[in-house]
C-alpha cells in the first residue's frame, strides 16, 4: 500500500469524520488533504487554509511549534493527542522520519455537506458520483461556490474524450465554453502582435480550469490550448457558466462605497492597458493590465482587500473571478472608470526646477524616483536666474514644479502632497490619526534642517552651541519616536516622512564625518533608519554623484566666516 493509501486509510480507521467516507471518497478529496513526508532534521513550516485547520502524524513522530513558542510532541500511536489543531502558521519538524497530513476544514466540512445533499437525493437522480463532486468542489473555481451549485454544475457538464494534439481551443475563436481538465495534460500557446510565431505560455493538468475570461469579457479567446496527453475534460455552457459560476461567484460594490474601502486600507488595482491609464486613472491605483495579471498574483497579499477597476467592468470581472480562484480577495467596482464620480488624474509632463545643494527641492526628487513617476529635472545657478524664475517663484525659492509645461506649484511640502495624490503608491498612511502624525513630523524634520542651516551660518561658537544644543534634543525626540518604528517611519511603508528626513541625515552624515556633530551610539533607532534611506536608489540618485562638493560649496557660501567653516577647517 503507497504512502496516500496508507494515510487515508489510517484516518478513516481512527478519526471522525473521515470514517463517514469510503476509501474512495477519500482518495478523491482533493487539495482537502495533503499529505508531506518528513525526514529526520528536516523543519517546514504550515499556513492554515481556514480559520482553523487540523494536523495528523499518521506515521513516527513530529514536533510542533506554535506562534506562542508552545512546543508539543506527537506520535502517531498518540490516538488522543490528535489532531493538533492552528490557525496561525506551524513550525513542524522530526527527529526520525513522519508522515503527516494537513486537513483544509473548511474543505472537508463541504465534502460532509456533499455527502449529506448525495445521500438524500434520490438513485438515478444525479449522473455524478460523489468522488467527481469532490473533484469539482476541489477546483480553484468550484471551490468559490455552495455545494448546491457545484451539484447543479457537475449535472449540466458535458464530458469530453480527447486525445494528444487536440486543439481545444483556438486563439481568436469565439467564446461558447468553460472547460475543466478532468484528466490528462495540455499546453497553453499565444501569439501576441509582435511575436514572430506563437509562445508555450502555461501547463495545465488534472483540475486546472480555461476558458473563462473569454466568457466573462465576450471576446475572443486569447490563446489556444492543445493536449499533449489523451484525457478528459468537462465543459459547461456559456450560458450554464453566467448562470451557476460567473455572477453567483463575484462580489461588486459601488464607487462610493469603493471610496470608503480605499479609506479604510483595500487597495485598487486596475486591469486596463498603460495607454487607457495614462488618459485618466485614479489616484493611488495600481496598474496591472489583465493579460499581466497571473505573472503578479504572487505578490499579492491574502490579508488585503483589491478592488478592481476597468474601462466598464466587464475586464474587472475576468480579473476578480481570476484572483478569487486564488485565495486573493477580490472586489469588482460596478461601472468602471466611466462610473468612478470622484477626482481621478491623467500622466502629466513634470518638471523638478531647483538648485542642487537644496534639500527641500531634494524631497520631491526623492519622492519622484521612488514612485518612478517621469519628470525632469532642472538645476538653476541660485546666483544667475533666468528672467522667468521670478514670474514662477513668488518667494524666489525652489523647487518648483512645473505640469505640462505651464502650471507651477511652488512649496516642497505642496509638491510633495501632488506627487503623493498622482503615484499609483502610497506615500501617507490610511489610517487619518497616523496620516496626521506623519504631518506633523513632516514638520518637525523641516524645523531641524533649518537649526543645521542655523548651525552653518552661526557667527560664534556661542551661537552655534546654542542651536547645536537644540538640534541635540531634538534627534532625542526623534528617537524615542522611533523607538516602535522600523525600517521606516511608518513600518514597512515609505511615506512622505521619509522623503523629508532623508536630505537631513544626508547632511548630517557629511557634517559628522568632519566635525563632533552627534554620537551614532545616542541615536540607534534613528541612525538604522537613517542609513537605512541613504542606502535607496531613489535617494542616490536624488542629487549630483558630486553631492559633497556641492555641500561644501554651500558651507562655504552660507558661513565663509562663521563658526562651523572654521571648526571644519582646523579639523581638516
Amino acid at each position: 500500500m503507497n504512502r496516500k493509501n496508507r494515510t487515508l486509510a489510517f484516518l478513516a480507521k481512527n478519526y471522525h469524520p473521515f470514517n463517514r467516507f469510503t476509501f474512495e471518497m477519500l482518495k478523491g478529496a482533493g487539495d482537502a488533504l495533503r499529505i508531506f513526508d518528513i525526514k529526520g532534521g528536516e523543519t517546514f513550516h504550515i499556513q492554515p487554509a481556514s480559520e482553523e485547520d487540523y494536523l495528523f502524524v499518521t506515521e513516527g513522530s513530529a514536533y510542533f511549534l506554535g506562534k506562542q513558542n508552545n512546543q508539543s510532541n506527537v506520535s502517531a500511536s498518540q490516538i488522543g493527542a490528535q489532531p493538533i489543531l492552528f490557525n496561525d502558521a506551524i513550525t513542524v519538524s522530526t527527529d526520525s522520519s513522519a508522515t503527516v497530513c494537513h486537513v483544509d476544514t473548511s474543505l472537508i466540512n463541504d465534502y460532509l455537506s456533499l455527502k449529506d445533499i448525495l445521500d438524500s437525493t434520490v438513485k438515478g437522480e444525479s449522473d455524478f458520483s460523489v468522488e467527481r463532486l469532490m473533484f469539482l468542489k476541489s477546483t480553484k473555481v468550484f471551490r468559490l461556490l455552495p455545494i448546491n451549485v457545484v451539484d447543479e454544475a457537475a449535472k449540466r457538464c458535458e464530458e469530453i474524450t480527447v486525445s494528444k494534439g487536440d486543439e481545444i481551443i483556438k486563439q481568436d475563436s469565439r467564446a461558447d465554453a468553460f472547460f475543466i481538465l478532468l484528466e490528462g495534460e495540455a499546453e497553453v500557446w499565444r501569439e501576441e502582435l509582435d511575436d514572430d510565431e506563437p509562445q508555450m505560455v502555461a501547463l495545465l493538468g488534472s483540475g486546472d480550469t480555461f476558458g473563462e475570461e473569454a466568457l466573462i469579457i465576450g471576446g475572443a479567446r486569447n490563446a489556444s490550448i492543445i493536449m499533449t496527453t489523451d484525457g478528459k475534460l468537462l465543459k459547461l455552457s456559456k450560458a450554464d457558466f453566467d448562470e451557476l459560476v460567473s455572477t453567483p461567484a463575484l462580489r461588486s460594490v459601488s464607487p462610493e462605497v469603493a471610496q470608503t474601502m480605499v479609506e479604510k486600507g483595500a487597495e485598487i488595482i486596475d486591469v486596463r492597458y498603460e495607454e487607457e491609464y495614462q488618459e485618466s486613472f485614479i489616484p493611488g491605483s495600481v496598474l496591472i493590465p489583465l493579460p499581466d495579471l497571473r505573472s503578479h498574483i504572487a505578490g499579492l497579499d491574502e490579508n488585503k482587500e483589491y478592488l478592481i477597476l476597468c474601462g466598464v467592468g466587464l475586464r474587472a470581472q475576468a480579473a476578480a473571478l481570476l484572483l478569487r480562484q486564488q485565495d486573493i480577495n477580490a472586489t469588482v467596482i460596478e461601472g468602471g472608470i466611466k462610473a468612478w464620480p470622484f477626482d481621478t488624474a491623467k500622466s502629466m509632463d513634470l518638471e523638478l526646477i531647483m538648485f542642487d545643494f537644496c534639500p527641500f527641492a531634494q524631497r520631491g526628487a526623492i519622492s519622484l524616483q521612488h514612485n518612478e513617476i517621469p519628470h525632469k529635472l532642472t538645476y538653476l545657478d541660485p546666483d544667475n536666474l533666468p528672467d522667468w524664475f521670478a514670474e514662477v517663484s513668488p518667494f524666489g525659492k525652489v523647487p518648483i514644479l512645473r505640469v505640462d509645461g505651464k502650471t507651477t506649484i511652488f512649496e516642497s511640502s505642496v509638491i510633495n502632497e501632488l506627487i503623493a495624490s498622482i503615484s499609483n503608491k502610497k506615500m501617507l498612511p490610511a489610517d487619518p490619526v497616523e496620516r496626521s502624525l506623519c504631518r506633523s513630523w513632516i514638520e518637525f524634520g523641516s524645523t531641524m534642517l533649518g537649526q543645521l542651516t542655523g548651525m552653518i551660518s552661526a557667527s560664534d561658537e556661542s551661537a552655534y552651541k546654542a542651536i547645536h544644543s537644540s538640534f541635540l534634543e531634538n534627534l532625542e525626540r526623534l528617537e524615542e519616536q522611533m523607538k516602535d518604528r522600523a525600517p521606516y517611519f511608518a513600518g514597512d511603508l515609505f511615506t512622505l516622512v521619509d522623503s523629508t528626513y532623508a536630505p537631513l541625515f544626508m547632511r548630517m552624515f557629511y557634517l559628522n564625518k568632519r566635525i563632533d556633530l552627534y554620537s551614532e551610539e545616542d541615536f540607534p533607532k534613528t541612525m538604522a533608519w537613517a542609513k537605512k534611506l541613504l542606502s535607496l536608489e531613489s535617494v542616490i540618485t536624488s542629487v549630483p554623484s558630486s553631492f559633497d562638493d556641492i555641500y561644501q560649496q554651500f558651507i562655504q557660501r552660507r558661513g565663509s566666516t562663521g563658526y562651523l567653516a572654521n571648526a571644519m577647517s582646523h579639523a581638516a
